[in-house]
């Protein structure tokens, strides 16, 4: 196996941050990188002599490798346009591998539009830190950001509201600003191929039956809703979810296959949390549905949706994420459970035979207030709702008492950054970092103590200053 892609893509690397170019040779290279098959998945080893041996099993490990080289010097090797002349590398033998094969960051971009570039920016973050996940949340109630060539209303429709809340949602205040905005299918091919080459998978989530109305906004018939409801502009969740009409199970598998066929063999979130069932309650069609498909309560009709969008999923060979709320009705058998609410919705999930992502909110939720200092940004809640960085180092993937058959179903974890009060790329980043900083390591497994991290942990700072990251420092 070559790694002429890794190889290149590092030469691209160190050209813009120093204007340096690594030039390919057939003998004795100051740096060599090979092909070892006895090495694990996304594993690596690292020599460093008289020249820099770099052996890996695949792609995703020989970058890996590199990046370590690369932390190995300067800051300035992670900026843009320095004057490096040299590089000292110390005498150094690392062998490292995974813990978890499950590293991910999720973005919310139906909330507040971020685009193409601002994401570009953040893959490049989370593949620095050798994560090798990224969530992209594409629609919820305020707004839709996928193009679907069969439903254009979604987009011309439901990309845009006229206004945000100001300030926190408690305060009733509007900011008067329209906003919106989506990815074209184009664009969304190009960034699943950059992250690609950065060796982050792109997990796309269409949030269906709930957080439906930008959707109904655009295709009142697929709702209950008033005539002349819009695109919501409050922050929360709105009453207004998918009907019960077949046209609507139709729309939701229609939907997902058409956002699938951009990202293929990819794993696809069906979101399935937070839906409110009151329109439900009311509907003369929940009856026969509910006898037809012997349903306890309305609860269990959104088992129908999650049921219809796994089979079209699976169809088209893709492995099927859900919030954890869909356990509260009939789960699709293989459906992987990304645990949000508590450890106990993991728990759950792996008693029952499912694999486990974690991500629960009380450690790993980046909208929550980094501390509980006066002057930090509005955040989705106040305190006790804080996640210091401290905190995230402190997070377990997997829990102290799960025996070993349910420690097997936690493929790894995941940290969210929802974004109903984070709108601009610099807020994006103080939101993020330092806390995926520290959620990295717990991720990759070699987390320590608080004593051994934060002197890494503030010379690492100087990393992300070189790559142009507005950190929020760590004492404020």
């Amino acid at each position: 196996m070559r790694f002429d892609d890794v190889v290149e893509l590092f030469a691209d690397d160190l050209d813009a941050a120093v204007g340096w170019r690594v030039e390919r040779v057939t003998e004795e290279p100051d740096l060599d990188v090979r092909w070892d098959p006895t090495l694990g998945a996304e594993a690596y080893r690292m020599r460093v002599s008289s020249r820099v041996v770099v052996s890996a099993a695949d792609g995703a490990g020989a970058f890996y490798a590199l990046g370590a080289l690369r932390q190995l010097g300067p800051h300035e090797l992670w900026g843009h346009e320095g004057t490096l002349t040299e590089w000292p590398v110390p005498h150094v033998e690392i062998n490292d591998a995974p813990q978890f094969a499950w590293r991910g960051a999720h973005l919310d971009v139906a909330r507040h539009f971020f685009d193409g570039a601002v994401v570009r920016r953040f893959i490049d973050q989370v593949a620095a830190h050798r994560l090798n996940r990224l969530h992209l949340h594409l629609n919820d109630d305020q707004g839709w950001r996928v193009e679907v060539p069969a439903w254009p209303r979604l987009t011309e429709v439901g990309a845009w509201r006229p206004s945000s809340p100001a300030g926190h949602e408690s305060e009733g205040r509007d900011d008067g600003q329209p906003h919106g905005g989506f990815f074209t299918r184009r664009e969304l091919v190009e960034l699943r191929h950059y992250a690609a080459r950065r060796h982050v998978v792109i997990v796309p989530e269409i949030d269906l039956p709930g957080h439906a109305q930008a959707a109904i906004a655009a295709y009142p018939e697929l709702g209950s809703a008033p005539p002349g409801t819009g695109v919501w502009t409050r922050w929360g969740i709105s009453e207004h979810v998918l009907n019960l009409e077949p046209i609507t199970r139709r729309f939701a598998r229609d939907v997902v296959r058409s956002v699938a066929e951009l990202f293929p063999g990819a794993p696809f979130h069906i979101g399935g949390d937070e839906c409110p069932t009151r329109e439900w309650e009311v509907d003369p069609r929940r009856v026969t549905l509910m006898a037809e498909h012997h349903l306890a309560d309305e609860r269990g009709l959104q088992g129908l949706f999650t049921a219809v969008m796994a089979h079209a999923l699976r169809a088209g060979r893709h492995e099927v994420l859900a919030w954890d709320e869909v356990l509260d009705a009939v789960v699709p058998d293989g459906t992987v459970i990304v645990a949000w609410r508590n450890v106990e919705e993991g728990r759950r999930a792996a008693r029952r035979g499912l694999d486990v992502i974690m991500a629960p909110m009380q450690w790993v939720y980046f909208d929550w207030l980094n501390s509980d200092a006066p002057g930090e940004p509005v955040a989705i809640g106040s305190p006790p709702r804080v996640t210091t960085w401290e905190r995230v180092y402190a997070f377990r993937v997997v829990p102290d008492d799960f025996d070993a058959a349910m420690a097997a179903r936690v493929r790894g974890a995941q940290a969210q950054l929802w974004t109903e009060y984070i709108a601009t790329r610099d807020h994006l980043d103080y939101m993020a970092f330092p806390r995926l900083s520290a959620f990295a390591e717990v991720v990759w497994g070699t987390v320590a103590d608080l004593a051994d991290f934060r002197p890494r942990l503030e010379d690492h700072l100087g990393r992300l200053s070189a790559m142009g990251v507005r950190f929020r420092p760590l004492d404020l």
